[in-house]
C-alpha cells in the first residue's frame, strides 16, 4: 500500500510532467496505482475548473433552456385553459371497472326479481326471501352508486311498499310459530339497510353537485333530500345540503352581479360615455339617475324584498362605477384626471374609490404607465392614510398585470428561442426583483369559465442544479 508521504510527492511528479511509467520505474510502484493517482488529479481539477464554454455557447444554452421552459409553461396553461374544473371536482371518485358495474347491476335485479317474488310463495319462503334481499344490499354497499340506481334500490326497499305487497302482514303472523325474535331482527334489519341506501343516495347526490354548474339542476338535486333521511343522517346530509345552498346562492349572486353589469339603459349608457370622456353635466346626470331609479320602482312588483327609490339609486351608481371600470373597450378614458373628479362629484365616492375605478380603466386596456402615473398625482401625504392605502393596492395591481401581461404575450407568441428567452428573462426578473407571489398574477380563466389560471399553475420548477460556467 502507498503511503501518504508516497502519494504527495507522486502527486508533484505527475503534475510536473512526468511519464507515469517513468514514476513507476523509479519508485517501484505499479503502473496501475500510479494511473489512479492521476485519475483523482484529473477529477478533482476537472471539477474545480468546472466546464468551459465560448460565449456563444452559453448564449445558445441559454436560449435553448429559456425556449423549453416557454414551451413547458404554454403546454400547462393551454391544458388548464381547455380543461373543464368540473373533472377536477370529481377526481377522487372512485371510478369502477366493469366488472363492479356488472356486481351492482346484478345485485339490483336480483333485488328487484326477490321483491316481486313476494306475493307469489309460501309464508316460510318469504322470511328466507327478505335475507336474501338483504344480502344484495350489503354486497353493493361499499360501491359508489349513480342517483338512478340508488332511487330505484329506495322505491323497491321502501317498508311501505313492502307492506302493500302484505309482506309484513304475513311475517307478524309468524308469531304463532313462537318466531317474534326473528320477526323483530328481520324488521331492524331492513330498517338498517334502508339507512344504508339514504346514504348511498346522498353521497350520489354530493357527487353530482360536484359535476354540475346549472341553477335548477342544483335545485332538483337539492329537492332529493327528504326530511326522513335527514334525521337518520344529520351529519352527512348537513353537509352536502350546505354545499349545495353555496352553490346555489354562489351562481345567483353571479346571475345578479351579471345582470347589474349588462342590463343598463341607454340613458345611463350615456352618462357612462361621458363620464369617461370627461364631458358629463352633473346635474343632468343626476337628474336622469333619479328618474331612472323611480321608473324601476314602478315597474316591479312590490313585495317584501323590493328595493325603494334610493336602493335603486345605489344600484345605478354601481353599474356606473363597474361599467367604467371593467369596460374599458368600450368605455376608454379620454382624461383621468378629469373622471376621477366627475366620478367622485357624482356618484358621491370618496377620492380614493374614485381614482380606483379610472386606475383599473387604464389597466384593464394595459396603459400602465398612466396608471402608474395617477397613482403617483394622487399619493401625496395630504391626502390621508386611507387614500394611501388604495394607492398601494392599485400599484401592486399595476405591477401584477404587467407581469400577467408579458406571460400571456410570451405564452401566445411563439418566436425565435432568443426571443423567448427575452420573454422568459423578463417574466423571470420581475418575479425576483418585485418578489412577487406567484399566485397573485392572474392569467385568466379557463375556456368555461370555471377556473381560474394563476402563473403558480403554469411556472416552471425553479429547483435546478447549479451550473459552474465559465467563459472563455
Amino acid at each position: 500500500m502507498i503511503k501518504d508521504n508516497e502519494v504527495d510527492e507522486i502527486k508533484k511528479l505527475i503534475q510536473s510532467g512526468f511519464d507515469l511509467e517513468l514514476i513507476s520505474f523509479e519508485l517501484d510502484i505499479p503502473l496501475e496505482d500510479i494511473k489512479q493517482i492521476k485519475q483523482k488529479i484529473d477529477k478533482q481539477e476537472s471539477t474545480r475548473k468546472g466546464k468551459r464554454y465560448s460565449y456563444s455557447e452559453i448564449v445558445s444554452n441559454r436560449n435553448k433552456e429559456a425556449h423549453q421552459k416557454m414551451q413547458q409553461m404554454r403546454e400547462r396553461y393551454k391544458n388548464l385553459y381547455f380543461k373543464s374544473n368540473k373533472v377536477d371536482k370529481v377526481d377522487n371518485v372512485k371510478q369502477l371497472s366493469e366488472e363492479e358495474i356488472e356486481i351492482i347491476n346484478s345485485c339490483i335485479t336480483k333485488i328487484q326479481n326477490s321483491i316481486e317474488e313476494i306475493r307469489d310463495i309460501s309464508k316460510y319462503e318469504r322470511r328466507k326471501n327478505v335475507a336474501n334481499i338483504l344480502e344484495e344490499v350489503k354486497k353493493i354497499q361499499n360501491y359508489p352508486l349513480t342517483i338512478e340506481q340508488v332511487e330505484k334500490l329506495n322505491i323497491l326497499m321502501d317498508v311501505e311498499g313492502l307492506t302493500k305487497s302484505s309482506f309484513f302482514y304475513d311475517v307478524k303472523s309468524l308469531k304463532k310459530y313462537n318466531l317474534s325474535n326473528a320477526i323483530s331482527n328481520i324488521i331492524k334489519k331492513i330498517d338498517n339497510y334502508q339507512r344504508i341506501i339514504d346514504r348511498k343516495l346522498v353521497e350520489a347526490i354530493d357527487i353530482a353537485q360536484s359535476q354540475t354548474e346549472d341553477l335548477e339542476e342544483l335545485k332538483a338535486l337539492k329537492q332529493k333530500i327528504t326530511t326522513e333521511m335527514e334525521i337518520e343522517n344529520e351529519i352527512l346530509i348537513g353537509s352536502v345540503k350546505s354545499k349545495i345552498n353555496n352553490k346555489i346562492s354562489k351562481i345567483q349572486q353571479n346571475k345578479a352581479l351579471e345582470r347589474i353589469k349588462n342590463d343598463i339603459p341607454k340613458s345611463i349608457l350615456e352618462i357612462i360615455n361621458n363620464l369617461a370622456n370627461g364631458t358629463v353635466d352633473i346635474e343632468k346626470a343626476k337628474k336622469i339617475i333619479e328618474e331612472e331609479a323611480k321608473k324601476r320602482v314602478d315597474s316591479k312588483p312590490k313585495t317584501t324584498f323590493s328595493l325603494t327609490e334610493q336602493q335603486e339609486k345605489r344600484q345605478i351608481l354601481i353599474q356606473i362605477g363597474i361599467a367604467i371600470r371593467e369596460k374599458s373597450d368600450r368605455f376608454y378614458v379620454v382624461n383621468p384626471e378629469t373622471t376621477i373628479y366627475q366620478i367622485q362629484e357624482l356618484c358621491g365616492k370618496d377620492l380614493g374609490q374614485a381614482v380606483r375605478i379610472v386606475v383599473e380603466n387604464l389597466i384593464s386596456r394595459k396603459d400602465f404607465e398612466e396608471a402608474k402615473r395617477i397613482c403617483s398625482k394622487f399619493s401625496g401625504k395630504d391626502k390621508g392614510d386611507i387614500i394611501a392605502t388604495v394607492m398601494k393596492d392599485l400599484r401592486l395591481k399595476i405591477r401584477n398585470a404587467e407581469i400577467s401581461d408579458i406571460v400571456l404575450k410570451g405564452i401566445n407568441t411563439q418566436g425565435t428561442e432568443e426571443e423567448e428567452r427575452k420573454y422568459f428573462e423578463l417574466i423571470e426578473k420581475g418575479i425576483k426583483m418585485e418578489n412577487v407571489k406567484l399566485k397573485a398574477i392572474s392569467l385568466g380563466k379557463s375556456q368555461d369559465g370555471t377556473r381560474n389560471i394563476t402563473l403558480a399553475d403554469i411556472w416552471t420548477d425553479e429547483n435546478q442544479e447549479e451550473k459552474n460556467v465559465k467563459i472563455l
